[in-house]
């Protein structure tokens, strides 16, 4: 007799699941009311608003929207344009200054580690430059 109390509660439990689940999945449930009056005001224009003037509305953010994307695609192609720009001057930049400072015999190795370090400072510097 002591798993009575358990098993009356398991019974109430599962009771109560299925008159949620059943309410939930009837035509008279709340959600499905407020999706049906979603659906039947969408059709309507709003207040003040004919279906011509909506439409138009749509239409000029639509192109507001591509303008912006439009206008980002331009500045980050005008980035990457500085990036690289920023990178080839940097690079030569650091060719020479590297291979003048380095030591006697060294020239080579010292103009290639200053055209690499010198085109990632340059690069870098004119990202920052240009922003989006």
């Amino acid at each position: 007799m002591t798993n009575a109390g358990l098993l009356a509660a398991g019974f109430a439990g599962a009771a109560l699941l299925t008159v949620g689940v059943g309410f939930a999945m009837s035509n008279n449930s709340p959600a499905l009311l407020d999706n049906r009056a979603a659906i039947a005001s969408a059709d309507d224009a709003p207040r003040g608003m004919s279906e011509a003037d909506m439409e138009a509305r749509i239409a000029d953010e639509r192109a507001a929207a591509n303008a912006r994307a439009n206008a980002k695609i331009a500045c980050e192609k005008r980035r990457q344009e500085a990036s690289n720009q920023g990178a080839v001057v940097g690079g030569v930049a650091g060719a020479v200054i590297g291979s003048n400072v380095a030591g006697k015999g060294a020239k080579s190795e010292g103009g290639v580690i200053g055209a690499l370090a010198g085109a990632t400072v340059g690069r870098d510097i004119a990202k920052e430059d240009h922003r989006c």
